[in-house]
């Protein structure tokens, strides 16, 4: 791969480097609370500049191309923690940043979470992209150990795509950009969605968040704000999860919003991030009924029957085109968008005539005590005229060989006729997989990841192999340009576990009892396992009892990086482990950090 990486950037030339620079402040604003139908003003730790402006609690899309090198400064200027606030845990003005997914370095000024950036101190991240990097949905976000729900709680969050339009070859995968293209050559129109969990709280008197509480001090929803009270996130406090505190997913910064329209008959590309603390998110879209009242008009505790009668028949189809970034070796019809904490799907989306559509998160499944029903997340709306009974999948198909044809005109006419005949056989895509599948004879050796919370209530420990996270412990040291063999399980709780740098290849998920929960003739069958078997992901969601077996190559870059539940309550108490990549007969020393 090494020649192959050296031919490219000898042929290309070098793409202009990107530069952004981030102010980390508390920044004042407002957020919707469908619960009083009116604004809540809040004060957030947030970036701002390069395009961030104060109050947008989301940080902007950063676009790069494959060979590009891209650097991002962080300014930190939030307030120095007290003492006290050292004491109590609830010092959360440290933070760093994490490109998640890349597969970049993660030593020196690139992917480099061992960072820590104090207050009054400035970092410049500086990464370069590899030209065979894979194109793709990637986000960014800060990792302080300790900090991350606070700040990615309060929107720090944004999306990092990695662009391109490489044709493939003979010997090359290309990107499935090149396909995504209508009847008349143009681009699918594009939605980037940064899904978050902003789950701020107004403290009274006694510094308490405000809300109404049972006799064991477990709020009972909504938390609420008096009128000019400002909410903020000042204690992990604020994190008694989604069905306690009330609060809505946002996207983008906003809650229950209405997005731009779609045109209708169209297909559009939809990339998802789940860039919240913990929340999972099932989304589905349906038609909305002309008749109903306006969402904006319908208090929280109205809006489940609101959608039940208003949004109304089957689930919309969408087209699965790539997992946490990675191009899927087949295209998947699904009726609804999984994403556990962390992860990243990429939707071809078709509204099929005008009107409003419902996106809609279904939180009751896997909830035995149903306290979380459904919830609104947006809508959406489609205008013009629709395609008429045109076959969505019939004609997704054509759109997609079309494409094919065109872009690949000029190209070997063996190439051409692998990935139309792949298009014709079950919407396959193995000519834009980056990736190359990982067979047992490449495996060099075998690791375990055992997920665990225990204690009570005067002291939680939350573990990986038994084990707290210690900074300055480095856990496991991974053999550079090998293969490993991973098995991880959780022993309490469900965790999405992630793994920074090198994407994984699932293997196998079984229950307990060793039986396969991915097939869906299978009575074990899970669908939030549905179509993993064999594809990249960065990120898997670790259910408890359940084991999930992966692949991954350590490859090219050596260094110091983490394996932690992305679950931010959890992460930031310890569910984390340093691994090392270090080439044959290097020291396995501890690591130092900035």
């Amino acid at each position: 791969m090494g020649i192959l990486v050296a031919a490219m950037l000898a042929a290309a030339p070098a793409a202009t480097p990107l530069a952004y620079h981030f102010e980390i402040r508390r920044a004042q604003g407002t957020l919707y609370n469908p619960w009083t139908l009116s604004d809540d003003k809040v004060e957030l730790r947030s970036f701002v500049g390069s395009g961030a402006k104060p109050g947008d609690f989301v940080a902007p899309t950063i676009r790069v191309a494959p060979g590009q090198q891209l650097s991002i400064e962080l300014d930190n200027k939030l307030e120095p923690c007290t003492d006290k606030q050292r004491a109590d845990h609830t010092c959360f003005s440290t933070t760093n940043l994490h490109t998640h997914g890349l597969w970049v370095s993660p030593a020196g000024h690139s992917d480099n979470v061992m960072v820590s950036i104090p207050p009054g101190e400035t970092f410049r991240y500086e990464y370069d992209i590899p030209a065979d990097h894979p194109a793709g949905t990637f986000w960014y976000h800060p990792h302080a150990h300790g900090a991350g729900f606070a700040q990615v709680g309060s929107g720090m969050a944004g999306a990092l795509i990695v662009v391109g339009n490489r044709l493939p070859t003979a010997t090359r995968p290309g990107d499935i950009d090149i396909l995504l293209k209508d009847q008349r050559g143009r681009p699918f129109p594009e939605r980037v969605m940064i899904l978050q969990q902003i789950e701020y709280g107004c403290m009274n008197d006694k510094g308490v968040i405000e809300g109404e509480r049972d006799k064991e001090g477990v709020p009972i929803r909504p938390f609420t704000c008096s009128p000019g009270k400002i909410g903020r996130i000042e204690s992990f406090d604020n994190d008694w999860g989604w069905r306690f505190t009330g609060r809505y997913t946002g996207i983008n910064g906003k809650v229950e919003p209405q997005l731009s329209d779609a045109k209708a008959g169209e297909f559009e590309r939809w990339r998802l991030i789940n860039g919240g603390t913990g929340e999972s998110m099932r989304m589905r879209i349906y038609r909305l009924d002309p008749a109903a009242p306006p969402l904006r008009s319908v208090k929280a505790e109205e809006q489940i029957a609101w959608r039940e009668r208003y949004c109304g028949g089957a689930p919309l189809p969408m087209w699965q085109i790539a997992l946490d970034g990675l191009t899927r070796s087949q295209i998947r019809k699904v009726d609804e968008a999984v994403l556990f904490a962390g992860e990243r799907v990429d939707m071809l989306v078709r509204l099929p005539e005008a009107g409003l559509y419902c996106m809609v998160n279904d939180t009751s499944r896997n909830n035995a005590e149903k306290k979380n029903p459904s919830r609104m997340v947006a809508l959406v709306g489609a205008s013009g005229t629709s395609r008429g009974k045109d076959d969505p999948d019939l004609l997704l198909r054509s759109m997609l060989i079309s494409s094919a044809e065109k872009s690949l005109a000029d190209e070997e006419a063996a190439v051409r006729t692998r990935v139309v005949s792949d298009l014709n056989d079950g919407l396959k895509l193995s000519s834009f997989v980056w990736h190359k599948p990982i067979e047992e004879k490449e495996v060099n050796g075998y690791r375990e990841a055992l997920l665990d919370i225990v204690g009570g209530p005067e002291e939680t420990a939350f573990r990986v192999n038994g084990l707290n996270y210690d900074h300055h412990r480095i856990d496991a040291v991974l053999p550079l340009g090998k293969a490993e063999e991973w098995r991880t399980t959780s022993l309490n709780e469900n965790h999405p576990l992630h793994i920074h740098v090198n994407p994984f290849q699932i293997v196998s998920i079984t229950n307990a009892s060793g039986v396969d929960i991915t097939d869906a003739k299978s009575p074990a069958f899970d669908p939030d396992y549905a179509g993993l078997k064999g594809e990249w992901k960065d990120t898997v969601f670790v259910k408890e009892n359940v084991r999930v077996t992966f692949r991954t190559r350590y490859e090219r870059f050596t260094g110091d990086f983490l394996i932690h539940c992305h679950i931010m309550f959890h992460g930031d108490h310890g569910m984390m482990q340093n691994l090392r990549i270090a080439a044959e007969g290097e020291p396995a020393a501890t690591h130092s950090a900035h």
